[in-house]
């Protein structure tokens, strides 16, 4: 009788931390965008949101979530939601990633395999919509992934660097801009985006 209640406990809590991950993306994503929001409206940036707030929290698309427009830059944001900190994200393309904890890395192959595409852990990011990439003018495109919450690191294949790099923030991985969500509004809003 013990363990049935131990393993009813052990289950609540299990749900519990689920909802918990849940809501605390939820809260950060919310947080993001009013600060996002803030800073564009500061610094009089034009921001628009093709999709839905929390829509990339279940499926990606080939609309950025976020586009931002500076005048001499338009960021064409996506966003990835790390609902658990202690996963890293580890790339194996520009359209693939995998998530994993640090210590299941020891035992990955860090090339473009079919194991790692065909993972419960593998996600795929669909290439951006032609429409969204074409230019006015002499606006240059800037593609951006921002993490929201963060993970505890993201990782990618560098072919030209011998494996695998750790991205920091701003890292220009394949075309995209590596940012969090803090130091991207930082970037925004004290440094001023490029012009």
């Amino acid at each position: 009788m013990i363990l049935y209640y131990l393993v009813m406990i052990l289950a609540a809590l299990f749900v519990l931390k689920g909802i918990y991950n849940w809501v605390h993306a939820a809260v950060l994503r919310t947080a993001l965008y009013i600060k996002l929001r803030g800073v564009c409206k500061s610094r009089g940036y034009e921001m628009n949101m093709p999709r839905f707030i929390f829509a990339s929290f279940v499926r990606y698309s080939s609309r950025p979530d976020v586009i931002i427009k500076t005048g001499g830059v338009d960021y064409l944001i996506r966003i990835i939601t790390c609902r658990q900190r202690k996963r890293v994200y580890h790339f194996v393309s520009h359209e693939w990633y995998v998530r994993v904890f640090r210590y299941y890395l020891l035992s990955l192959a860090f090339h473009s395999g079919t194991p790692l595409v065909l993972s419960r852990r593998a996600r795929r990011l669909p290439p951006l919509d032609e429409s969204f990439l074409s230019g006015e003018g002499d606006v240059k495109k800037q593609m951006v992934l921002l993490f929201n919450p963060s993970p505890l690191e993201i990782t990618f294949n560098s072919p030209r660097e011998g494996g695998k790099k750790v991205a920091a923030n701003g890292t220009d991985y394949d075309g995209w801009l590596i940012y969090n969500g803090k130091a991207f509004s930082k970037m925004l809003g004290e440094d001023g985006a490029e012009e």
